[in-house]
């Protein structure tokens, strides 16, 4: 029994690591990429075009670059010609379109760091999976022949 531990318990217990790498691997780059697509079917579903003065021009919105583009044209519409928000007037009229303003940009803002932390997701998975295989591809094996060079047989 001893010698069973001793010969087979550190390859098998690094096998088990490999494995679970390679499980949160898949894991987080499915995850990741069901959030990237959730969030693409959500933007196309508002149909939200850009503006034709933005640096992507009339096109749906369903990506971080036509947000990121239709996002800083808001902040131009309403920054650059009205200044801070605590520059108007109470009673301005203009309030409005700017609180309008900031809700968009904050959706589509919120829509670009969504892509990112998707993005990350997926990155971070595609790592954990390559650890995950170079552990069962690399350390299983070499832990296995070391440790039947180095574990006395049962009768030694």
């Amino acid at each position: 029994m001893q010698y069973n531990a001793r010969r087979h318990g550190p390859w098998l217990s690094v096998a088990v690591v490999g494995i679970l790498l390679v499980a949160a691997g898949l894991f987080m780059i499915v995850r990741g990429s069901e959030a990237y697509a959730d969030i693409e079917r959500e933007l196309r579903s508002e149909e939200v075009m850009t503006s034709g003065d933005a640096t992507i021009p009339d096109v749906l919105v369903t990506d971080a670059a036509t947000a990121r583009a239709q996002a800083d044209v808001i902040k131009a519409h309403t920054l650059g010609r009205w200044g801070p928000y605590s520059a108007l007037e109470r009673d301005d009229p203009r309030r409005a379109s700017f609180i309008d303003g900031v809700a968009l940009r904050s959706a589509l803002n919120m829509a670009v760091m969504g892509f990112s932390l998707a993005e990350m997701a997926i990155g971070t998975g595609i790592i954990i999976l390559i650890a995950g295989a170079a552990t069962l591809l690399f350390a299983v094996p070499t832990l296995h022949i070391m440790a039947g060079q180095v574990v006395p047989g049962p009768s030694d």
